[in-house]
């Protein structure tokens, strides 16, 4: 954790919610609608939000959005983009605009959609220099694991990586309990409020342990509507419900938790 010591302090009148990990990035989103997105999104005091850009020609759309209040930028690399090019662009653009982003991520491993094995080890190769060029940066870690949660795992371990966020985690109940003895973070999706495979979630991950995300556009609570940071008011008091807690006090710990892994200087 970077910053032990920040406190967010929320009463009933002044909660602040923090979105741990979306995608305010072309396709879903042009330029002309973030001011909107951002604006309704603090209107349900969603103050913080980490914007994940993941490919290259999203990287100079993703940087922009931190004009907004309370934005802040992840850099990261799609499990299929394995290439030397794209590993290139992606450290070339982080050492360009290094004090601009919070984390390295989301990267990981994608065994939903690559099925063949010599491309998945591809992706494991590409995972270890990723890690390690976060470790050499002294940059947290955001990890994409779907239905490769056990290499992602080990993998990190292997690292001996400290400052780690699973996003969307969907691993086994003794996955979530490896995670939470690794002092890691893992966030919930606001999918959780109708899917029961993250309820389980909710109620497993500690609170010291867990943030919320929209990963937006995706997990919309909308049907055919794109998802948004907004949304994150909804989750946590359904999680604040599951867990018998406050939604205050939740929401404080999350957004603590938020802060201090991305290293945000607020109070």
């Amino acid at each position: 954790m970077k910053n032990p010591n920040i406190e967010i302090k929320t009463g009933e009148n002044d909660i602040i919610f923090a979105d741990a990990h979306c995608h305010l990035l072309p396709p879903w989103f042009k330029f002309s609608q973030i001011e909107a997105v951002i604006e309704r999104a603090r209107s349900k005091n969603v103050k913080i939000i980490i914007n994940s850009a993941i490919s290259a020609d999203n990287y100079e759309f993703g940087l922009r959005t931190t004009e907004f209040p309370g934005v802040y930028l992840s850099l990261g690399l799609g499990p299929s983009s394995v290439s030397e090019e794209d590993f290139n662009t992606f450290t070339k653009y982080f050492r360009t605009n290094k004090d601009k982003i919070v984390a390295i991520g989301e990267i990981g491993l994608d065994y939903h959609w690559t099925k063949e094995s010599l491309k998945q080890e591809k992706q494991r190769i590409n995972l270890h220099k990723l890690i390690q060029f976060a470790l050499e940066n002294k940059k947290p870690i955001v990890i994409h694991s779907r239905k490769a949660e056990k290499d992602a795992i080990e993998i990190l371990q292997e690292m001996n990586a400290k400052d780690v966020l699973m996003h969307c985690f969907d691993g086994t109940d003794e996955q979530v309990k490896q995670i939470v003895e690794e002092g890691w973070f893992i966030s919930v999706p606001t999918s959780a409020v109708y899917r029961k495979n993250y309820k389980r979630k909710i109620d497993l991950i500690p609170p010291r342990n867990l943030m919320f995300e929209t990963d937006s556009p995706f997990h919309s609570l909308e049907q055919g509507k794109n998802n948004e940071p907004s949304a994150i008011s909804i989750l946590c008091k359904h999680a604040a419900d599951l867990k018998q807690m406050k939604n205050e006090e939740l929401a404080r710990i999350t957004t603590e938790n938020v802060c201090n892994f991305y290293g945000l200087n607020l109070s």
